[in-house]
């Protein structure tokens, strides 16, 4: 792993921060399409999208991408960088003129996070990190540090949307003391937790590496844990590009709260 990723950082923050502004501009008329899996898309996906890639290619155009919207080019297999990219993570919440949303970068080096990138654009603020370093917070007040985290307060974030009730109900019927939060994007979801709202978030189902990297990266760069629903560290740049499941907690028993779900039946979900 590289020491000094300063222009990486540099042009993550900047992709991030402008595909956010673009998409913030076209939110009011952004146009809905529905992907062949069924999920939505806006214009303002694949416009966030654009500039996001326009940023990479131009400073890094050796490295890889994987991306949400373009299709997959399996030669990133054979990259030892590769971007992961969400131009609008929580496009639901989006389209529904809702602030829930996130644009998400990170940088995967032979299978690694190396940084992440998460801006939300409807709060101001933007985030990046180092995993096991530290990182930034930038919004209306400035720059600073991003605050390294460590509670229990038994907090769990869950997800917003309906096609996942069942799976937080399995999580909630396991951790009956925990009371819950609810939000959308999991870059939301980390941005909460590394404000102190929450310290633990569950999802018992594949999810796409698009939605992880970015958030894991600010996790892991503020001192919390990211680890799939086994309690292994996540892998990027994979044949599927999934993990298989996540648990993200600010808690220093991270560790107990996995086999916690895991002698309460709570296994992957398809």
């Amino acid at each position: 792993m590289p020491t000094d990723l300063t222009q990486e950082i540099t042009v993550a923050v900047a992709a991030a921060r402008e595909a956010g502004a673009t998409a913030l501009s076209m939110q009011s008329g952004a146009v809905e399409r529905t992907k062949g899996d069924g999920s939505p898309v806006s214009d303002a996906d694949l416009a966030a999208d654009a500039v996001i890639r326009h940023h990479l290619t131009t400073y890094f155009p050796e490295d890889a991408i994987l991306s949400e919207e373009i299709p997959d080019d399996r030669r990133r297999l054979s990259n030892r960088r590769v971007w992961i990219i969400d131009p609008i993570d929580g496009t639901r919440d989006y389209l529904a003129g809702a602030g829930g949303w996130a644009v998400q970068i990170a940088l995967a080096i032979d299978g690694e996070l190396a940084l992440g990138v998460v801006d939300i654009p409807a709060e101001g603020v933007c985030v990046s990190g180092l995993p096991g370093i530290g990182g930034t917070v930038r919004d209306a007040a400035g720059e600073r540090a991003l605050e390294r985290i460590a509670r229990s307060a038994n907090v769990l974030i869950t997800s917003a949307s309906k096609r996942n009730h069942e799976a937080v109900a399995r999580v909630r019927a396991a951790l009956p003391e925990f009371s819950t939060m609810r939000a959308t994007s999991v870059g939301v979801k980390a941005w909460r937790m590394l404000c102190g709202q929450a310290d633990l978030y569950v999802h018992p189902r594949p999810i796409s590496e698009w939605d992880v990297a970015a958030p894991a990266a600010l996790m892991l760069a503020a001192g919390g844990c990211a680890s799939d629903l086994g309690g292994r560290a996540f892998r990027f740049n994979t044949p599927a590009g999934s993990c298989p499941g996540l648990v993200f907690s600010t808690r220093p028993d991270h560790a107990l709260m996995v086999e916690r779900l895991r002698v309460s039946g709570v296994v992957l979900a398809p």
